[in-house]
């Protein structure tokens, strides 16, 4: 068995390399793959919403809507590669604390937000290759997964803390959009003016669309644990669906989706100016 002096030491070599300046580059290319897969999801919704043939969908089915095209697989490429990196910089900001969130309370929670976003992008990775080898999955994963663990023991109490989980993960993202806190993590003694005012605008308003969605996506997935209906969940593109069948379904969904397309130019913005 490896001593403890030979794993304290390799701990502390993965912590170098997590720090280094590799992952930062990981960091802003996943990103750019993060607002190019939002941006391909707002454009099928605000299609909808518009009457001009689109579809409300979730990251894996904007994985499949490239997949039809032959021109598009480099993308699709360049996708799955992005969210690999996406995911591994979030594990060595979560593990290794690369963000400098520290050890208390408040920088445990929000590296364990990091954390699973880590795992959620892990997943879309494959999610992304097995598209592109042409065994891609179904959109709506989230759903079916879900419905999956209430077949566990305490299943119906797991998906309830993952409601919870949600709800307030929906709540501090549409605070970090209002508040603009999220220029903290934001380069902004390198913008100009003009810039500085523009990455502001998209960020308020993507992320407060995003926490939205996230909100309908948490309300529903607790919804369903109170009631125990395993058939209630849904992912991005069913709270997308509810908007779009909800009372002025057309303007709520083009006006989410349009929010959502902003969030998409903030993530492109924060690829060049993340503190990564």
């Amino acid at each position: 068995m490896p001593s403890v002096e030979a794993l304290s030491a390799s701990k502390r070599k993965a912590a170098r390399a997590a720090r280094g300046d590799w992952f930062g580059y990981l960091g802003r290319a996943g990103l750019a793959a993060q607002g190019v897969c939002f941006g391909i999801i707002a454009a099928l919704a605000i299609g909808l919403a518009l009457g001009a043939g689109g579809e409300t969908t979730d990251p894996q089915g904007a994985l499949n809507a490239l997949a039809r095209h032959t021109w598009s697989k480099v993308l699709l490429l360049l996708l799955c590669l992005g969210f690999a990196g996406y995911a591994l910089w979030r594990f060595a900001q979560a593990l290794f604390d690369r963000g400098g969130m520290g050890s208390d309370l408040g920088g445990l929670f929000r590296r364990g937000i990091q954390f699973v976003q880590g795992l959620s992008y892990a997943v879309l990775t494959v999610g992304a290759a097995k598209t592109l080898a042409g065994s891609g999955g179904r959109q709506g994963g989230e759903k079916r997964a879900a419905a999956g663990i209430f077949g566990w023991p305490a299943g119906r109490e797991i998906v309830g803390v993952i409601a919870v989980v949600l709800l307030i993960s929906a709540l501090v993202t549409a605070y970090w959009g209002a508040s603009r806190r999220f220029e903290e993590s934001l380069a902004t003694e390198e913008m100009s003016r003009e810039t500085r005012r523009t990455v502001s605008a998209a960020g308020l308003v993507g992320l407060f669309s995003l926490g939205l969605v996230l909100g309908i996506v948490g309300w529903f997935l607790l919804k369903a644990a109170v009631q125990f209906r395993p058939q209630d969940p849904v992912g991005l593109g069913g709270a997308l669906a509810k908007l779009a069948h909800a009372p002025y379904g057309s303007w709520l969904l083009g006006i989410t989706a349009a929010g959502l397309m902003t969030f998409a130019l903030f993530d492109l913005i924060q690829a060049r100016y993340h503190k990564v």
